[in-house]
């Protein structure tokens, strides 16, 4: 085992104590509140915004908004529908309303696992591990993959440096972020 098995192995031990000692419900509200919430939502937003936008209720208000825009015959209107702001509204009262189910279901599921009862009690703080485990394990991806990015010899030294008894080396050559970037990128 070398320097870096080691540090792989402590972060492991404290994630899963972290995990167990916090629970999976506070772990849930922290890593779904602030700024990583609104993130989710974000993307949440953008996975949703074309089937809502689909809907032919929607199609309807946005084709009255779009008339009722080209009707007012102004410079500041027609900026406006040069930059679709019926869509921009779409998406803005799409967010909200993700925002507030999200906040809703976190605060309905933290409920329920920490409830004050033996068995909810080992059940939260198995999920508490199992969520901290994955927490770190999408972070080490994530690690992977800017030092992926950056490639070179930089990242050649990294991939030699994590090689060791958990062959993170793998891991960092068949990283999924890797085909996501390269499918998003071209």
């Amino acid at each position: 085992m070398n320097t870096v098995d080691l540090v792989i192995l402590g972060i492991i031990v404290v994630g899963a104590i972290l995990g167990m000692l916090f629970g999976f419900g506070k772990l849930l509200k922290f890593f779904t509140g602030g700024i990583v919430g609104i993130v989710i939502s974000i993307v949440v937003v953008y996975f949703f915004l074309g089937v809502v936008s689909s809907w032919g209720f929607v199609q309807d208000l946005m084709a009255k908004m779009h008339e009722a825009m080209v009707n007012a015959n102004n410079g500041f209107v027609d900026f406006l529908i040069k930059i679709g702001i019926e869509k921009v509204i779409l998406a803005i009262i799409l967010l909200v309303v993700v925002q507030i189910i999200r906040i809703f279901v976190v605060r309905v599921i933290k409920g329920i696992v920490e409830i004050d009862n033996p068995i909810m009690k080992a059940v939260n703080k198995f999920f508490g591990l199992v969520f901290m485990l994955a927490v770190l394990f999408c972070l080490l991806l994530i690690v992977f993959q800017i030092v992926h990015a950056v490639g070179g010899q930089s990242a050649e030294n990294f991939r030699q440096a994590i090689s060791g008894a958990f062959h993170l080396e793998w891991l960092f050559d068949n990283n999924p972020l890797n085909a996501l970037f390269m499918r998003i990128g071209g």
